[in-house]
């Protein structure tokens, strides 16, 4: 893996369906689909070891709980936790094309490569039903957020609901917004997916600039940072691997939100979070 951008593998599926692996880490892997009406996924399963999410960029998504199907729209954001039977399929009218993230990754991305299909933390729907499926998380950018100095931060997924894999968090820059002071991680991964309008990125010496439906993925050690140089808001999402570093945002906003802006006590709150200024 090597900084900047990462290119989708496309997967070969029956000929309305696109897989495409568009991230994939120890701690995660987040692949990308296009399913035509009437196109379903795996029947009723679970997985053990890792949480299985979904985020729904157009159409819509029927996910089969023991409780009943949960149709998921635009700009929402799924998490069904370990050991819940679920299901997905495409009941229209349109066309659905949806983010699936496996935190941690358990293997995901060589699972569906492998058309002999190596083992993987996916199992049959057990006979007692698995665990209550009221603890599936539905959650959009507006459900739990935060402001930060013009930007907008919500969080999708938190390093508790993802066995520590990850936190996942919407993140929101305003029209020329300078993005935070160049810095890096020395144990943590940084990745970006933009959902709209245009990121600039640094990573190391290298500068992108990343459109809609664009990934970049930022090593441990490297130094990075991002911006949003046009004259319109961008949006995109930011995963952090392994997770923890989501409550930066929140330790920030507090902080803000008390009237608190002295730079030592902002470093002080980076040094916890693996956050070291370039």
């Amino acid at each position: 893996m090597v900084a900047g951008r990462v290119d989708p593998v496309v997967v070969p599926r029956p000929p309305e369906r696109e897989v495409h692996i568009r991230l994939a880490l120890e701690h995660l892997v987040l692949t990308e689909s296009r399913y035509a009406v009437g196109e379903g996924g795996p029947g009723p399963h679970v997985h053990h070891l890792h949480a299985d999410c979904f985020h729904v960029l157009d159409g819509s998504l029927t996910l089969s709980l023991r409780s009943g199907d949960l149709v998921v729209e635009p700009g929402t954001f799924v998490l069904v936790p370990p050991d819940v039977v679920h299901a997905f399929r495409n009941d229209g009218p349109d066309a659905v094309r949806f983010l699936n993230v496996h935190a941690p990754a358990a293997g995901f991305d060589r699972y569906i490569l492998d058309e002999h299909r190596t083992t993987f933390d996916q199992h049959p729907a057990p006979e007692d039903g698995g665990l209550d499926p009221a603890t599936v998380l539905v959650r959009t950018a507006e459900t739990d957020a935060v402001g930060i100095a013009g930007v907008r931060v919500g969080f999708l997924a938190n390093a508790e609901e993802t066995l520590g894999a990850i936190g996942l968090v919407e993140y929101t820059a305003p029209p020329g917004f300078p993005g935070p002071p160049a810095h890096l991680h020395e144990h943590t991964w940084d990745a970006y997916y933009v959902l709209e309008g245009t990121l600039a990125v640094r990573i190391g010496d290298e500068g992108l600039k990343l459109g809609q439906g664009d990934v970049a993925v930022v090593p441990p050690g490297t130094v990075h940072g991002f911006a949003n140089p046009t004259d319109a808001p961008t949006r995109f999402l930011d995963v952090h691997a392994p997770g923890g570093f989501e409550e930066y945002f929140r330790e920030v906003a507090a902080a803000l939100a008390g009237g608190q802006r002295d730079p030592a006590v902002m470093a002080q709150i980076a040094s916890r979070y693996d956050m070291t200024p370039a």
